[in-house]
C-alpha cells in the first residue's frame, strides 16, 4: 500500500469514526477544577449525620455556592446535588445541598472558611439537615456543576470533578457512605 493510499484510508476511517467517538462522550461540559474526598461519613438513623468532606485541590475560577435561585445559574455559581441509591431510577432521592445562609433543604454545606467561596485547600462538609438521607450503607452520586444539573442546559457549562486516580475525569462522583 502506498503512502497516498494509506493516508486516504486513515482519513476515511477517521471521518467514519468521528461521530462514534463524540457519541461516546457522556457530557459536554468543561472540567473547571478538581477536589479530593477527605472523609466519608457514617449513616445512622439520626438526621444530622456528616455525609462527606471534600477538599478543593484547584480551580480556574472562584467556586461560589448557588443559592437555588435561577438568577445564579451559570457563571461562577455552582450547584451541589446528591442522588442516593440507584442513579438510573427516577424515584431515587435527590438532594440539592446549600450553605446555611442560602436556605438549605435536607442537605447542608458547611465551609471551613465562611465566605461563600470554595477556595483551593478549603474543606467543605456535607451533612444531613433534618432529614435522614442515609441511615445505612448507601451509594451516593455527587455532581458539582455551574448550570442546571438536570437538563445540563447552560451556554458555558462547567463542572468540578473528583481527583481521578485512573479512568476518565467525569462530572459525577460515586461513593459509598458506610454504616
Amino acid at each position: 500500500m502506498t503512502v497516498k493510499n494509506l493516508t486516504m484510508t486513515l482519513m476515511i476511517a477517521s471521518m467514519v469514526f468521528a461521530g462514534c467517538v463524540s457519541d461516546l462522550l457522556p457530557f459536554g461540559g468543561v472540567h473547571e477544577g478538581t477536589y479530593d474526598l477527605d472523609t466519608l461519613g457514617t449513616g445512622t438513623e439520626e438526621v444530622d449525620d456528616m455525609i462527606v468532606q471534600l477538599i478543593l485541590i484547584n480551580s480556574t475560577s472562584p467556586i461560589k455556592f448557588n443559592d437555588g435561585t435561577a438568577a445564579q445559574d451559570g457563571g461562577e455559581h455552582y450547584r451541589f446535588r446528591m442522588i442516593v441509591g440507584d442513579v438510573e431510577n427516577e424515584s431515587s432521592p435527590t438532594f440539592e445541598c446549600r450553605l446555611a445562609s442560602d436556605s438549605p433543604g435536607d442537605c447542608l454545606i458547611t465551609e471551613s472558611v465562611e465566605d461563600g467561596v470554595w477556595n483551593a485547600d478549603e474543606l467543605i462538609t456535607f451533612s444531613e439537615n433534618g432529614a435522614d438521607i442515609c441511615s445505612e450503607g448507601c451509594r451516593i452520586q455527587l455532581t458539582i456543576m455551574n448550570g442546571d444539573i438536570v437538563t445540563e442546559q447552560e451556554e458555558n457549562l462547567r463542572y468540578i470533578a473528583d481527583k481521578s486516580i485512573s479512568g476518565p475525569v467525569t462530572h459525577t462522583h460515586n461513593f459509598w457512605m458506610s454504616q
